[in-house]
């Protein structure tokens, strides 16, 4: 980590009579600057002077809370350096209990701590006025300090929540985005207007404000056409997606429309000028939760309404029929008449029948969508579904492959860390590369060939994909690691031939693939 935090023995400071090696760990939230990592490195550094301890290594978490060790990458390291004996020191100095972490369960803050003392190595909090020596006056002090850490974000927690919903009952939006034919309006303390919020723009004055205003009139239109085809002339959501979707109308997603936006806004009541907070709410990182409506905080009237109240009421009334319209039962009918009618089924149709359910409902009701089509006695004959039964193989695979992958980066003392959730591998806090498995997919409008799909948005610069057999489409043959822009579209096709425009980026071994990243690395480094 940054040697900047380590503060060199200096003449006010008596030098180190003996090499004992120490690691810092420093951690600031967003919550107070008393706390940042230089104050916390200051008197740590004093703390090793005044023990004969010299700070070898520096891990550190800047804007993150000590609720979870998720996402706390300088934690993580540190742990696994202990846990994998790379660690090169014998004590661990942090500022102070808290800063190790304001665990809600005081028994994780005390299992990291255990980890180290396992392997030999000793936790000191240096403002502490306790020496965490395992005496039982240290424990029960520094179990009671955990407590009080623990506490205190909990206390913190309700003050902010008891807060945020103050100020949404006078109108003003609680944070993310404001939705499509809406703005977002930035005004001060006494109400003028500071102008228009674009995507990505926050208010940086504590005393300014966010208001909801109405947005483009071309997007007001539409969100009125949305209503009206869904209370006059009764078009479902999937029939109101394929307008949208085939006139090109654009959204604030710059994404194709689906069943969720349509139903985000006709069930938004922003629309008629309200603001309703606190639907929902996730305390203290733990898993969102649905609020009962008599904690709904809706404020009425804040400006001219998009679409006419009686139409948004009477669309309320038509979603509420329809969360319980189509059973299991219904469902596999109206695929049957579909089937009936086209003589074979596929997603393609689903999106093109008239009043049809989504593909994706198919599957989240029966398990997948070749389960549901089964269900109604058709079988694809000319489509294999081998690559849906080895997905789950496959991807235990690429759990292995990364893993391989991120163990050899940090035998060569970098850092990579692997975000399941987004699928990117960021190596030495500057390479983002975005994994991906390759398919084995043979066409009949084209030759045989190597899927590679990326998401909307891919927050990396390469794709590393791994390329399975085209036998069994379960095991990893080699690897392409392919820069972003070589992605025009959503999908690129790999091919066996060597003359294959992809052919140079193409890593036989991984440790060709762990070669090519190390370069870009020290590329970026320099």
């Amino acid at each position: 980590m940054a040697n900047a935090l380590i503060i060199r023995p200096g003449s006010d400071l008596s030098s180190p009579t003996s090499e004992r090696r120490a690691a810092q760990y420093v951690r600031m939230s967003t919550d107070s600057q008393r706390y940042s990592t230089q104050i916390q490195a200051a008197a740590i550094a004093v703390y090793a002077a005044r023990h004969d301890l010299v700070i070898v290594r520096t891990y550190a978490d800047e804007g993150r809370s000590g609720l979870q060790i998720k996402r706390r990458e300088g934690l993580i390291e540190l742990i696994e350096d202990v846990r994998g004996g790379r660690a090169d020191f014998d004590h661990i100095l942090v500022y102070d209990v808290s800063r190790w972490g304001r665990f809600q369960d005081i028994d994780e803050s005390a299992y990291y701590e255990f980890i180290c003392r396992r392997a030999g190595i000793k936790v000191c909090y240096c403002a502490e006025e306790f020496d965490n020596d395992g005496s039982v006056i240290a424990s029960i002090v520094k179990n009671l300090k955990r407590v009080m850490a623990a506490e205190y974000s909990r206390e913190l927690s309700v003050k902010v929540h008891a807060g945020a919903c103050r100020v949404a009952s006078l109108g003003f939006k609680q944070g993310g985005p404001a939705g499509y034919g809406l703005q977002r309006e930035l005004v001060d303390e006494s109400g003028c207007s500071r102008g228009i919020l674009l995507k990505g723009q926050r208010k940086h004055l504590q005393t300014d404000r966010v208001v909801i205003r109405p947005g483009a009139e071309n997007e007001q239109r539409v969100v009125a056409r949305i209503f009206r085809e869904f209370v006059v002339h009764r078009r479902s959501r999937g029939s109101i997606v394929r307008w949208l979707n085939n006139e090109e109308v654009p959204n604030h997603r710059a994404a194709p429309w689906s069943h969720a936006m349509v139903r985000q806004i006709l069930s938004n009541e922003a629309y008629i000028g309200n603001s309703v907070y606190n639907r929902s709410s996730s305390r203290l990182k733990q898993s969102r939760k649905q609020n009962p409506p008599e904690l709904w905080i809706r404020v009425t009237g804040l400006f001219e309404p998009v679409v006419d109240n009686s139409i948004f009421l009477k669309a309320q009334e038509l979603l509420k029929e329809g969360q319980g319209r189509l059973s299991n039962e219904l469902l596999l009918e109206k695929l049957r008449e579909t089937f009936s009618a086209n003589g074979k089924l596929s997603a393609s149709i689903l999106a093109a029948t008239e009043n049809m359910a989504s593909a994706a409902l198919y599957a989240h009701r029966f398990g997948s969508l070749r389960e549901a089509f089964r269900r109604v006695g058709y079988v694809d004959p000319e489509r294999s579904y081998d690559y849906a039964d080895a997905r789950q193989q496959s991807e235990a695979e690429l759990l292995r492959q990364v893993e391989t992958l991120v163990a050899q980066i940090k035998i060569r003392g970098v850092t990579a860390r692997f975000d399941w959730q987004t699928a990117v591998l960021t190596v030495a806090g500057k390479l983002a590369l975005s994994v991906r498995i390759a398919r084995y997919y043979a066409g009949k409008s084209h030759a045989p060939c190597w899927l590679v799909h990326r998401r909307t948005i891919e927050p990396a610069e390469l794709i590393l994909a791994l390329r399975l057999d085209k036998e069994t489409n379960r095991e990893i043959v080699d690897y392409f690691l392919l820069p972003m822009h070589e992605m025009a579209k959503h999908v690129i096709a790999l091919t066996a031939t060597s003359r294959s425009r992809f052919a140079s980026y193409r890593c036989p071994k991984m440790s060709d693939v762990v070669q090519a990243i190390m370069e870009k690395v020290a590329t970026l480094l320099t």
